[in-house]
């Protein structure tokens, strides 16, 4: 927003600079009796004021989410000791490699910095599988932040869907071999996972407890989240 507004704001005081130069070499002589010099201060004045909400109204719209980067499943695994979290990261680190993904895992030093920002925010576990050297186009990604001890595994779409899903399938049937307590979460209409307290128990896993949908559910309804939400 402020880049917008800078440029509009420069980009607009010049091209009247060169108007008013232009006006006053060949204008009519009405437009020769100008002030001598150019008031560059009160129109980059009135310019910075008219492009600001300009700026805000292009940043607040939406970026449409690629297809790829979208939420497919996710998973809750309960990862409640650091030798848990050790197993469960070599089983990643494994079956990505045979997929060709790589893996980022924070440090204990990285984690630390998120507990001493706020408790909401702390975490014991952070990882993220990717594809092409290139962490943009991740396929999984595991945290417990916001549930410490219940790591979530999120998978996405991926560029290469048919391989995105191999690897999904290959890792879940690891780790639900490993950790039979494994529950599903739901991915909302929106494509954002739900917060832990919005969520209830079913037969197979979790679901989006009826009193908070509406949050999660694109449409005109009080509560809803717009449209655009779901593109």
């Amino acid at each position: 927003m402020i880049g917008f507004a800078a440029m509009a704001t420069i980009g607009g005081t010049l091209l009247l600079w060169l108007v008013w130069i232009a006006a006053r070499r060949w204008g009519p002589r009405s437009s020769r009796a100008a002030p001598p010099r150019f008031p560059v201060g009160a129109t980059a004045a009135v310019l910075l004021a008219i492009s600001l909400p300009v700026g805000c109204v292009r940043a607040c719209q939406p970026v449409p989410q690629p297809e790829s980067a979208k939420i497919v499943a996710a998973f809750e695994v309960p990862l409640t000791t650091a030798v848990e979290r050790a197993n469960f990261l070599t089983i990643l680190n494994a079956e990505a490699a045979i997929e060709g993904l790589d893996v980022s895992i924070e440090t204990a030093e990285e984690m630390d910095r998120w507990n001493e920002m706020a408790l909401d925010l702390s975490k014991s576990i952070e990882a993220t599988a990717y594809r092409g050297n290139d962490i943009r186009q991740s396929e999984a990604r595991v945290s417990d932040q916001n549930h410490l001890g219940q790591a979530w595994i999120s998978f996405k779409r991926g560029e290469d869907p048919s391989l995105a899903r191999r690897f999904r399938q290959r890792l879940m049937s690891r780790i639900i071999e490993r950790w039979p307590g494994t529950l599903s979460v739901p991915v909302a209409q929106t494509g954002a996972l739900p917060r832990k307290e919005d969520l209830r128990r079913s037969d197979h896993g979790y679901e989006i407890d009826p009193s908070r949908l509406a949050g999660y559910i694109c449409g005109t309804a009080p509560g809803n989240a717009p449209k655009s939400a779901c593109d």
